[in-house]
């Protein structure tokens, strides 16, 4: 069971959208001054999961430009085996990225869920996240 668990990790991708870099900077994520510097920029970063780290993926100046970014990375896997959409606080978002990816990946495989208080109090209000397993990125 260990052994599959650790083959599955490679194949697994995670990128989230933020609202707010305020809750990144509580939870000690990213520095006070870059915080403040995207909120007055009204920067909302998209960042990717790599080898077990938090690592900047894109930054865009919008929600919808944000989804986009999220909807142009699961384009670019390959044979998606598994896809979920979480949200922290916008089920109504959530059902929205859903319905795009559904254009990609069959729509009634895609599991909607909501962002668990443990993580959700590093994420903040308004966080997307899609978890997916694929054989790799094109």
């Amino acid at each position: 069971m260990v052994e599959e668990v650790k083959q599955l990790i490679s194949s697994t991708h995670v990128w989230a959208l933020f609202d707010t870099l305020k809750y990144l900077a509580l939870g000690g994520r990213i520095g006070k001054a870059k915080a403040l510097l995207g909120s007055v920029l009204n920067i909302k970063p998209v960042l990717v999961v790599k080898d077990g780290e938090m690592a900047p993926a894109s930054q865009v100046r919008t929600r919808a430009k944000g989804i986009g970014v999220l909807c142009d990375f699961v384009n670019k896997v390959i044979d998606i085996q598994d896809l979920a959409v979480v949200h922290s606080t916008t089920p109504d978002e959530a059902q929205v990225l859903a319905d795009h990816i559904g254009a990609m990946f069959d729509k009634d495989r895609i599991r909607l869920a909501r962002i668990g208080p443990t993580l959700g109090v590093h994420a903040g209000p308004g966080a997307l996240v899609v978890a997916l397993r694929g054989k790799g990125i094109r």
